[in-house]
């Protein structure tokens, strides 16, 4: 079972357990306060700059007197709770004390990442030498990460087998990892109780682009560079405003399909996912934009292939780089309406020797470069002079 130490406490109002024992620690019953400071200090921290979420849905930042104060919500597929993580300046550490909440120093400056994605927003922010272990390394777009994983500054851990006795050696302030089910979070459970600090990044479950994106803020607040962070993401903001209303009053929208099927099935985006917002936001006619689903969707081969017939474009084929590859997968996308006008489109020009897709990585901090390739596939009049970044034609 996940500790309840991280969680919001669900305590009986008229019940105070005197000492309740948990996997992080010993919590005692507390007044309903978050704030539980120590008689060493009362010491306050201006903190000007500040970051709070606008388009994010699973994450709130607030600022107390000396501390931040970070909630992950809802960070898991299978379970409805809070993860709440106290950010408190190093000189401070020992001596504030927060509520159920884990106390992280900060700033941070030495982080194991377990996704890619950390690799992009780490960068966003200048600061991806805190980077200083990588799960997946293979998978790395970033040249500045590779170099350092060659040469041995920054230790590799290989998918689906971290090794938790070098993640304990090396100390690092914090090991962030990507929400999923609930179980998976009791594997760290041991690094826990050894004093790492594992921070739960769900920025894949938000449903926006900008939602996905605004989770640089976070490393922002743990960097303490606010600043940086709000002027980051305000510039991505304002371009994919300004690219969506570009296409916002165009009336002929090309039919998409998108993805490639797996063992029978194809799974393509729900309605109220994602990439389902990202397509509706790049002006595409998208087959199943309303269903209310917010991930994949398990559709039978067959089905899809009556949409393909008379679909305008085709994108995200797999790791499709030729038309010939598509055959080689299944004989029949040769009736495809895209495939006989070209229309076929994959995201994978920014690709590492090994395999790191550089749209998984910088991607998730920069939709509004997916959306301008996306407007470009669909609209090339819109943007005739924009050259695509992360996409390309399937010849």
């Amino acid at each position: 079972m996940i500790s309840r130490r991280y969680f919001y406490p669900f305590l009986n109002l008229y019940t105070c357990f005197w000492t309740v024992i948990f996997s992080f620690g010993t919590v005692a019953c507390q007044s309903s306060s978050h704030e539980q400071q120590s008689h060493q200090t009362t010491k306050s921290i201006s903190f000007p700059e500040q970051v709070h979420a606008e388009y994010a849905k699973g994450f709130r930042i607030t600022y107390h007197k000396n501390y931040k104060l970070l909630e992950v919500l809802n960070p898991f597929q299978n379970q409805a709770d809070t993860l709440r993580y106290a950010l408190i300046p190093r000189d401070l550490i020992g001596n504030v004390n927060v509520r159920d909440a884990r106390p992280i120093p900060i700033p941070i400056q030495s982080m194991i990442a377990t996704s890619t994605t950390h690799v992009g927003v780490a960068e966003m922010l200048n600061a991806s030498d805190i980077i200083k272990g990588m799960v997946g390394a293979k998978y790395v777009y970033n040249s500045n990460i590779r170099q350092k994983l060659d040469q041995g500054e920054i230790a590799s851990f290989p998918m689906g087998a971290f090794n938790k006795e070098e993640a304990l050696n090396m100390q690092p302030d914090l090991l962030m990892i990507s929400g999923g089910q609930a179980s998976q979070f009791d594997n760290y459970k041991i690094l826990i109780d050894a004093g790492i600090n594992v921070l739960v990044n769900s920025e894949w479950l938000e449903t926006t682009p900008l939602g996905k994106a605004e989770w640089v803020k976070v490393l922002g607040a743990l960097l303490n560079r606010e600043k940086l962070a709000n002027q980051k993401f305000s510039a991505v903001a304002k371009r994919y405003k300004k690219l969506k209303s570009s296409v916002n009053d165009i009336q002929q929208k090309p039919l998409v399909i998108t993805n490639m099927p797996y063992k029978g099935a194809w799974f393509v985006p729900g309605g109220g996912s994602y990439n389902a917002t990202i397509l509706r936001d790049a002006g595409a006619d998208y087959p199943w934009s309303e269903s209310k689903d917010t991930g994949g969707m398990r559709k039978d081969f067959e089905v899809v292939y009556r949409i393909g017939l008379k679909a305008d474009v085709w994108i995200n084929p797999g790791d499709a780089k030729t038309k010939e590859d598509l055959l080689a997968k299944d004989s029949r996308f040769k009736d495809f309406k895209p495939f006989k006008t070209g229309e076929i489109y994959n995201n994978n020009r920014r690709m590492s020797p090994s395999g790191g897709n550089d749209f998984w990585e910088s991607g998730v901090v920069h939709p509004e470069r997916i959306l301008a390739d996306l407007i470009k596939i669909f609209h090339p009049d819109v943007i005739p002079d924009h050259q695509f970044y992360y996409y390309r034609k399937v010849k």
